[in-house]
């Protein structure tokens, strides 16, 4: 299989017989890929960073959505985006869904919208939107707890989740904290290959992850990521 970091939390995921594209935003231009292969689209919220109606606008027949419920589309806004509702999936939290022969489960995210799981005869992948530690320190101590407390309750959903790749966030506006929840995602999921990503053009995280000794037990299953474009064999 082949992975691709379009960009901020956005990858592509080549696989012999499908494509998996994950918050693309279209800003940045997708790479070529096969597209006589089915291709299932996944947006995990509404945040601009992770969803724009241009992901309906692909000009291929064979595409699958797979939204998360808060992302909303009017009988008006499916006609004038020309979208066939049987290719089109809105996933609420914690539901397991069958979309051919993929296996798609959901947690609620504590900020917005779902984390996918994603299960295929050739793989499987975790791809966490924006459910993350979000320690603020500039936010009042209850609020920073009640967020913890929900990325806590849907981290124990995940608990003993094996994959082949795991996408996770690892922001540097966090300061201090911005290395918890990848930690934590990785002390509960099991993945041969974890990727950073939602980090804002500031890839200097991903070796201060790595120099962690927090990071050690896992640290050389972290990509590498440093740029936009990069594409990984698996």
């Amino acid at each position: 299989m082949k992975i691709t970091f379009i960009a901020h939390s956005s990858f592509l995921v080549e696989l012999e017989r499908c494509t998996l594209l994950f918050d693309w935003t279209g800003e940045v231009p997708l790479p070529a890929f096969d597209r006589t292969k089915p291709l299932y689209v996944f947006a995990s919220h509404h945040h601009g960073d992770h969803y724009t109606p241009r992901i309906f606008s692909l000009g291929m027949d064979n595409v699958t959505y797979i939204l998360a419920s808060c992302i909303r589309l009017s009988a008006k806004r499916k006609e004038g985006l020309g979208i066939d509702d049987t290719k089109v999936y809105r996933l609420r939290a914690g539901v397991t869904q069958r979309v051919d022969d993929l296996e798609i489960t959901t947690v609620r995210s504590n900020d917005a919208g779902v984390a996918f799981t994603v299960c295929t005869p050739e793989g499987s992948f975790f791809h966490a939107g924006d459910l993350n530690d979000w320690y603020w320190a500039e936010e009042a101590e209850e609020w920073n707890e009640m967020i913890k407390a929900g990325f806590l309750k849907s981290l124990a959903a995940l608990k003993g989740t094996t994959v082949d790749a795991a996408f996770l966030p690892l922001d540097g506006r966090l300061g201090d904290a911005f290395w918890w929840g990848f930690h934590q995602f990785m002390e509960c999921i099991d993945c041969k290959i974890a990727f950073p990503m939602h980090c804002w053009g500031d890839f200097s995280v991903v070796k201060r992850l790595k120099a962690l000794p927090e990071s050690k037990s896992y640290c050389l299953r972290i990509a590498d990521i440093s740029k936009e474009g990069q594409e990984y064999l698996l």
